[in-house]
C-alpha cells in the first residue's frame, strides 16, 4: 500500500462485534445487514415513523456470505434475541422489513461483558436445525426460546464447533483430533459427505463423530474408499 492506494469495497464492521458473545456467522450477517442498511438509508427506505429498514431476503444473505440457509437463519434468530435487528412480517408472499438496530454504550457493555452474557460451551445442536441464544441478557424484551434440556450431551470441557459445507456437523476439537488420527487421510471427506447427507435428507444423529467412525470402519471393512455410507431406513445412532 502507498498514500494513493485505494481501498477493495468493505464492510461496516462496528469494533463492539469483535468482542460480542455471538457466533462469528452471526456477526458476520449484522456486518451484511449494516452494509444493506446504509444502502436504504441512501435511498431514502423508511417507515412511516422514519425508520430506516431493508428488505433482504434469506438466500441473499446466503450467497452474499457463501453460507447456508440455515445458517443465516440461525444467525437471524439469534440477532433477534440479542436485540440488534428487529424482524417485521409483512403478510403472505410479502418480504419481511428488517430494522437494524445500534447499540448504545450500555447495550454494547452488555454485548461484550462474558459475565452478563455467558457462552454456553457445551450445548451445541446436533443438526443446526435449532438456535441457542448466546446470552442470557439481550437488549430487546424477547424472550428465550430454546429448552436447553432437549439438547445433546456433549462431554465436559468441550466445545462443539459447527462444521462441514452445511454447518451441521458439530464436533470437539478432541473429537476432530481423533478421527484425524484414526482414519488421517478421508476424515476431512467424511465431515463433508455427512453434512451433505443431512442437508439433503434431513436425518440427524445423537453423535456425528460415532456416525463418522462407524461408516469409516464400515467402508474400511468392505476395502472401500468413501463411499454410499447411508443409513437403511430407521437407523440412527
Amino acid at each position: 500500500m502507498t498514500a494513493d492506494t485505494k481501498m477493495p469495497p468493505y464492510l461496516p464492521y462496528p469494533r463492539f462485534l469483535m468482542e460480542a458473545d455471538l457466533a462469528l456467522a452471526t456477526k458476520l450477517v449484522y456486518a451484511v445487514l449494516l452494509d444493506r442498511a446504509q444502502l436504504s438509508q441512501a435511498n431514502g427506505w423508511a417507515d412511516d415513523n422514519g425508520q430506516i429498514y431493508i428488505v433482504f431476503p434469506i438466500v441473499e444473505i446466503a450467497n452474499a456470505i457463501d453460507r447456508s440457509p440455515m445458517t443465516v437463519k440461525n444467525a437471524l434468530n439469534e440477532l433477534e434475541t440479542a436485540g440488534l435487528i428487529e424482524r417485521q412480517r409483512r403478510g403472505q408472499s410479502q418480504p419481511n422489513r428488517i430494522y437494524v438496530k445500534i447499540p448504545d454504550g450500555q447495550d454494547i457493555v452488555r454485548l461484550m461483558d462474558k459475565k452478563l452474557a455467558p457462552r454456553r460451551t457445551e450445548n451445541c445442536p446436533p443438526d443446526g436445525q435449532k438456535t441457542i441464544p448466546l446470552m442470557d441478557r439481550k437488549l430487546s424484551t424477547n424472550n428465550l426460546t430454546s429448552n436447553l434440556s432437549e439438547l445433546p450431551d456433549v462431554r465436559e470441557g468441550a466445545c462443539a464447533r459447527a462444521r462441514g459445507r452445511y454447518e451441521n456437523v458439530f464436533l470437539t476439537e478432541a473429537e476432530v483430533a481423533e478421527l484425524q488420527a484414526d482414519f488421517p487421510t478421508v476424515w476431512q471427506e467424511y465431515i463433508e459427505r455427512l453434512s451433505e447427507y443431512m442437508a439433503s435428507t434431513g436425518k440427524t444423529y445423537k453423535s456425528h463423530a460415532a456416525t463418522i467412525r462407524r461408516w469409516a470402519k464400515e467402508d474400511r471393512r468392505k476395502g472401500k474408499g468413501v463411499s454410499d455410507y447411508s443409513c437403511k431406513e430407521g437407523e440412527s445412532l
